[in-house]
């Protein structure tokens, strides 16, 4: 029996401001946002982070951080930064809300089992974004659970939902790159691997012709959002991760634990995250209930990173992160 599934109507409540978090060698909000613009060429960056089971922000157009009322998941930004969504509820209550940056409003999107949001994809020759969710289960929002089948729908019209893959388990890790003809996935726990996707003549997912190629264990694994069809994974001491070129060509290590405070203490990482732009990353460090969020820049070649900023400060632990960063001009 299909779960139900609809849009709900009407809007949440505004944002408020909170006392920025700031970290690195600064202490206030202008200071980061420095270095971040510094990171990224001046370019206007997000980031989003879960905090306290609230989504916050740091915007460099307002060099503050905003605490918003979207639920306290994975947030994921849409590919023109405009939207942010992430899951919450419990078990038989989830539901996918967004904030948009413009009205500056959450809006709850879907209420459905199967409100787990696992990625947004832009069909850049349609000009539409796609949203794809499953139902994480009894565990919740477990990051080790066997999920259910994968749907997908576009987020103007959340009610045309589709089935587009029920062949295996499926978890929170899918990504796809930007021409959508390949996605890093993980079928089952710790078999990390890029998928191959094929598309019928209606623009569905053909299963029989899509094919799963492993690349190794390990976690928290993420596809590059250009059409280089990189992937990398975390390692198991969770210091460094395996990057791979296109089709698993050429790993090789790159060491993510040496910004301070981190490897200089024998600290580790988790959680990364690729961002919008292939040449950033988000990830958390250090593990634990200090965790803080970091934005870290790859070198051009995809071997080392090359620059590190601590987004915030001490205070309750960080979870996962995503960031968006406006195209070059």
């Amino acid at each position: 029996m299909r779960l139900p599934f609809w849009v709900v109507a009407g809007f949440l409540s505004l944002l408020s401001v909170l006392v920025p978090a700031v970290a690195g060698a600064a202490d206030n909000p202008g200071e980061v946002k420095r270095k971040i613009l510094e990171l990224t060429g001046g370019r206007h960056t997000r980031i989003a982070w879960n905090q306290n089971d609230k989504i916050r922000v740091f915007d460099t157009k307002e060099g503050v951080i905003r605490d918003t009322t979207l639920p306290g998941s994975q947030p994921l930004f849409t590919a023109d930064g405009r939207k942010v969504l992430a899951s919450g509820g419990k078990a038989g209550e989830r539901f996918l809300a967004m904030y948009d940056f413009d009205t500056k409003r959450v809006s709850k999107v879907v209420t459905a089992a199967e409100s787990n949001l696992l990625t947004v994809w832009r069909d850049v020759k349609a000009r539409r974004d796609w949203v794809y969710v499953n139902d994480c289960g009894s565990k919740d929002q477990a990051w080790d659970a066997p999920c259910g089948n994968v749907f997908r729908f576009p987020l103007d019209k959340p009610a045309a939902r589709e089935m587009c893959w029920d062949r295996t388990s499926s978890h929170f890790y899918l990504m796809f790159s930007e021409d959508g003809t390949r996605a890093c996935f993980e079928p089952n726990w710790s078999n990390i691997g890029q998928l191959t996707v094929v598309y019928d003549a209606k623009g569905g997912i053909d299963q029989d012709k899509c094919q799963f190629k492993p690349l190794g264990g390990g976690c928290f694994p993420g596809m590059a959002p250009d059409n280089s069809y990189r992937v990398f994974r975390l390692d198991g001491d969770h210091k460094a991760i395996t990057m791979c070129d296109a089709d698993g060509a050429n790993p090789r290590q790159v060491k993510v634990a040496e910004m301070p405070g981190v490897g200089d203490k024998g600290r580790n990482v988790w959680l990364t995250r690729w961002s919008t732009d292939p040449r950033f990353l988000t990830l958390m460090a250090p593990d634990g209930d200090d965790a803080k969020v970091w934005i870290g820049r790859f070198d051009s070649e995809f071997t080392k990173i090359e620059g590190w900023v601590q987004v915030t400060n001490d205070g309750p632990k960080c979870w996962q992160s995503h960031a968006w960063i406006a195209p070059r001009p």
